[in-house]
């Protein structure tokens, strides 16, 4: 933990913090002086992120919870705040991926991918959104993906990340006012798990996409992120920034 640093008396809550960009944005938030509430389905897993976070002499807290159940994720936030305060940073992180084609998927496929992608985003923010419209400061950051330009994921996980990016605009419209700044993080190929789940054709191609010709590492999206929590995020309301490696060219 720096201390002094930017995030130095603030508290974060990162959603999948077990793995991943979450794991790497929970420890990079501690790093940059915030105590960090990492929630994830796997308790085990958000522990061992909370652990290494206090080795390395910073401050978390590991949380586990389903993300799609409101009960769970509010009794996770209440813990984090009755242990440490309020919560200030929102880090919608936890996500799903989602396989096959429109035509071979059932509802039930289509409904985990937004469960876990739009209702849990809902879910996060409702739980820790009085103690930031109390205090007057807040910042909540939402990963999605930039597989809404290019649409090429999955039907279910396209129109979920879709859904992340207008609800990121809209709600930053509401809250800016009130010193609550939204904003969304569109990732490109990043090297997670979740990538290596694919197959090695599907790999070889994203990666071919890349026009710095490797893929992204976690840390770099937990960096943006980070910078959007911070002070260099002030001037951002309802903005998508894509650390991408060129894969495409927003504007």
């Amino acid at each position: 933990m720096v201390e002094g640093g930017p995030l130095a008396g603030r508290v974060a809550l990162v959603t999948g913090a077990g793995s991943g960009i979450g794991r790497a944005t929970a420890i990079r938030l501690a790093a940059d002086g915030a105590v960090v509430g990492c929630l994830d389905r796997d308790g085990l897993a958000a522990a061992a992120v909370a652990e290494r976070i206090g080795s390395a002499g910073g401050a978390a807290l590991g949380l586990a919870a389903d993300i799609t159940s409101a009960a769970e994720v509010s009794s996770a936030a209440q813990r984090l705040v009755a242990e440490h305060g309020t919560v200030g940073i929102l880090v919608n992180n936890a996500g799903v991926p989602g396989a096959g084609r429109f035509t071979d998927i059932t509802f039930e496929d289509w409904r985990r991918v937004l469960d876990v992608h739009v209702d849990g985003t809902f879910h996060a923010t409702q739980s820790v959104l009085p103690g930031m419209t109390t205090a007057g400061w807040g910042r909540i950051v939402t990963v999605a993906s930039e597989a809404v330009w290019l649409a090429n994921q999955s039907v279910q996980y396209v129109t979920a990340k879709a859904a992340l990016v207008g609800f990121t605009r809209a709600l930053a419209y509401q809250l800016a006012p009130s010193g609550i700044l939204v904003n969304a993080v569109a990732p490109g190929p990043v090297e997670t798990p979740m990538l290596r789940d694919n197959d090695a054709a599907s790999i070889e191609a994203e990666l071919a996409s890349v026009r710095i010709g490797r893929f992204l590492e976690p840390e770099e999206i937990a960096a943006t992120i980070a910078f959007l929590a911070g002070p260099g995020g002030d001037p951002y309301v309802g903005q998508v920034l894509s650390p991408n490696g060129g894969t495409v060219f927003i504007g």
